[in-house]
């Protein structure tokens, strides 16, 4: 299965989605995840904005980078942040494995948060276009609904720890739920909302 049909499996069967990314080339496929996710959104998200003229509704928390210009930015900023949640994440999920005694294999499970990664982060890259669109939303809400989409990441994440690592349903649900808050503050710290 290429990489792509295997990425469109994930929206509508996560479960053979990793039964198949079981027998692909680790942490290679969760590499072009994370790399294919965060193109999609330097190239479809933040340079439009940056090409419109449009200003982040919150000041840059890096001075050396004008509010102004932000979103120019983030198109080579935001591949940067991408890759260091992606790496926090699963080595959080990893050593927390080791610690409890299970198995991990970190390059497996660098595969499954980067395809988690691609399968969550393009329906939320088509979500904010469809909300720019229609108008009518604030960064608030925009905000919200992406930590309720990451929910989705939550159960798909628990997919593949299951799946490809034999992890307890119980154990990879906490450790799928506690990537949030690790991946968050990155989020909070360098990303702008589109709105």
């Amino acid at each position: 299965m290429s990489f792509i049909r295997l990425w469109f499996t994930g929206y509508y069967n996560p479960v053979q989605m990793y039964q198949q990314l079981r027998s692909k080339p680790a942490p290679q496929w969760g590499f072009y995840g994370m790399v294919l996710r965060a193109a999609l959104d330097s190239l479809l998200l933040y340079l439009p904005l940056a090409l419109m003229g449009f200003i982040p509704p919150l000041p840059s928390n890096l001075p050396f980078l004008p509010t102004e210009q932000y979103y120019g930015h983030l198109i080579w900023l935001s591949p940067i942040v991408f890759a260091a949640q992606w790496l926090l994440t699963s080595a959080f999920a990893h050593v927390v494995l080791r610690f409890t005694g299970r198995s991990s294999d970190f390059d497996q499970v660098l595969n499954i948060y980067g395809m988690s990664a691609i399968v969550v982060g393009a329906f939320i890259l088509v979500w904010d276009w469809a909300w720019l669109a229609l108008g009518g939303v604030n960064q608030y809400f925009m905000g919200i609904s992406h930590l309720v989409i990451s929910l989705w990441g939550v159960v798909i994440e628990t997919i593949g720890l299951k799946r490809i690592l034999d992890t307890p349903i119980w154990l990879g649900a906490i450790l799928s739920f506690l990537s949030i808050p690790i991946a968050l503050p990155f989020g909070i710290m360098f990303m702008r909302s589109p709105l």
